[in-house]
């Protein structure tokens, strides 16, 4: 019996035009109905998942997962898990992307902060509908006042990404991860901060247990919390790596895959 239902938000939860579908948001009404959890797990910032939230009637107690799983706060503004990058990883990151021109977000108290605006920043933030702040030097912003930064992203041409991965790798070590979220995006968080942790760590302190977890997405960042439930679930425009992962395959995100998952393996015998 499934007690707690998490899902992504982007290509999975959200349709083409960003929005939640009317099937999708009835499942997930329904499933409220009966008792069952439900969480967004995101890489989004919680300012830029919270309006969703609002909108699904979830509770101000229910708490979201954000940043891939280095912040766990609920609706209500609490924060109750949180695993931030070191500053010393984070400025070191800063200061070698820098020095190569890159584009570089980062997320420090729930807002975004870049070195100067350009149209790749300007395009991200009008996605999420975040406002930014461009601060010159990001190494000088880190170290002063030794900030802890809950994730970092590195925007670069499709073509990029892989390789930028790969350059950065042995720079930093074990002491985060990386991963290609989107063709353009490479999401940096402390190597503890994953969806699959903080899905973990949120089902246990419900008291339930994993086989009583379904995980919903489509992307690399999701793959943690998708072997991490009982039920995983990829939708159908998930990458061959994560439906690889998953237990089961359901319609896209603009096909209403999240209400299909709901509807076939919450709220139906298994």
């Amino acid at each position: 019996m499934i007690k707690l239902i998490a899902s992504d938000l982007d290509d999975t939860l959200l349709d083409r035009n960003v929005q939640v579908s009317a099937k999708n948001k009835e499942a997930i009404t329904k499933a409220l109905d009966e008792g069952i959890f439900f969480t967004i797990a995101t890489g989004r910032m919680y300012q830029a998942t919270a309006p969703f939230a609002k909108a699904l009637g979830l509770d101000p107690q229910q708490a979201l997962i954000c940043y891939n799983g280095a912040l766990v706060r609920r609706l209500s503004g609490e924060v109750i898990y949180e695993q931030p990058l070191s500053t010393e990883l984070s400025s070191l990151i800063a200061d070698y992307g820098q020095r190569q021109g890159w584009t570089i977000n980062a997320y420090f108290d729930d807002e975004l902060y870049v070195s100067s605006l350009n149209q790749d920043v300007r395009d991200y933030a009008k996605h999420v509908k975040v406002g930014v702040t461009a601060v010159g030097d990001l190494v000088k912003f880190i170290e002063d006042g030794s900030k802890r930064l809950s994730k970092m992203m590195i925007i670069s041409e499709p073509e990029q990404t892989l390789e930028r991965i790969e350059e950065l790798r042995p720079l930093v070590g074990e002491g985060c991860q990386l991963l290609r979220s989107r063709p353009k995006f490479i999401e940096i968080t402390n190597s503890q901060a994953h969806k699959g942790n903080a899905l973990l760590w949120l089902a246990q302190s419900l008291g339930i247990e994993v086989d009583e977890v379904m995980a919903i997405g489509d992307s690399q960042n999701d793959i943690t919390m998708i072997k991490m439930a009982g039920v995983g679930v990829a939708v159908a425009n998930a990458s061959q790596e994560v439906q690889a992962a998953a237990d089961h395959v359901v319609a896209s995100h603009h096909d209403d895959g999240v209400a299909q998952a709901i509807a076939t393996l919450a709220l139906q015998p298994l």
